[in-house]
């Protein structure tokens, strides 16, 4: 029988800010605690703290994660118990790098795609927000696509320094709090890979619910941990990670957002646009020496930039504030 008790027996080196007791999680959709099996147990001897791990597109080659459960009620997956304690993983997110700045270009098409999609749903284009917006490259992409006002909360101070100019000024440093911004101000609001890390997603789901205007969307991006590949790649894929507190697939979510007082309007398979460097670090193979052959091979050949749209396993959702 798996152990649904949340006690996590995996021993710790010294000094690396985990601990081998953990604070049991909560289902997210069924605010139960236990009730849940394991899909695989804690992986965290070695795992280092410090700016590479909190950091997005991170090249360290170990993979590294809380013991993983699945709710046996809703069939959310979660990382239960978390071993590392709250303050740990906001101080990890304020000292991590951006460290995507080649991948931009594609992320900004990929995004814009999807906001194209719901222009005409929207109550208005006044303000948009972006949780988790990094250097803010999204934020600049709104203003071009017509918002009057653009405004993002990101903890990375590296990321944050990075930002432009145009919109340096609308991005709060920190953790995201509704208190940062008026209720019913914001037209529309982005959560782009950024749900999978959220501590208490419902939580921040019922406060973006008072910031949003009647009639107000959300769009969300982040992993789909029933993707082709991550069934395929089981364990090894780079979904099951240390920043990841929650995994979705589309009915997971759907039930996450109609649970937080959200009316879901549609859920779909995302396709990313990513250039082949990318896809190529995404793979997890083995020896590492292969790895980086294929990827001098890429380069000399001068096909590293090229990009291509794939479904490769990202899952998207819209919702609606409604308007009554």
């Amino acid at each position: 029988m798996p152990d649904t008790t949340g006690t996590n027996s995996t021993r710790m080196p010294p000094d690396t800010g985990l601990n081998s007791g953990g604070i049991s999680t909560p289902c997210a959709i069924c605010d139960i605690y236990g009730e849940a099996d394991e899909m695989y147990p804690a992986r965290l001897v070695g795992a280092p703290l410090d700016e590479t791990t909190f950091s997005a597109r991170r090249t360290y080659h170990e993979r590294f994660h809380f013991r993983i459960v699945q709710c046996r009620r809703c069939g959310l997956l979660r990382s239960d118990p978390v071993t590392l304690a709250q303050e740990k993983f906001v101080a990890g997110y304020q000292m991590s790098r951006l460290t995507y700045e080649g991948e931009i270009d594609n992320l900004c098409q990929t995004y814009g795609f999807y906001i194209s999609r719901l222009e005409q749903t929207l109550p208005g284009k006044d303000n948009i927000l972006e949780i988790g917006c990094g250097n803010g490259f999204f934020l600049e992409e709104a203003l071009n696509r017509g918002f009057k006002h653009a405004y993002g909360v990101e903890p990375s101070h590296d990321a944050v320094r990075k930002a432009s100019p145009r919109v340096r000024p609308g991005i709060k440093v920190g953790m995201f709090s509704r208190d940062l911004f008026p209720a019913n101000f914001f037209d529309l609001i982005c959560i782009f890979q950024t749900m999978d890390h959220l501590l208490d997603p419902s939580g921040v789901l019922r406060d973006c619910l008072v910031l949003l205007k009647p009639g107000g969307l959300i769009l969300a991006i982040n992993h789909n941990a029933r993707a082709v590949s991550a069934r395929i790649l089981g364990e090894r894929s780079p979904i099951f990670d240390i920043q990841h507190t929650y995994l979705y697939d589309a009915a997971t979510m759907r039930k996450l957002f109609e649970k937080s007082g959200f009316a879901v309007l549609n859920a779909f398979s995302v396709k990313n646009k990513f250039s082949m460097e990318y896809l190529l670090f995404l793979l997890p193979l083995k020896p590492q020496w292969l790895k980086e052959w294929l990827q001098k091979g890429l380069s000399v050949g001068r096909l590293s930039r090229v990009a291509v749209f794939l479904p490769i396993g990202n899952v998207g959702l819209i919702a609606q504030k409604r308007s009554y």
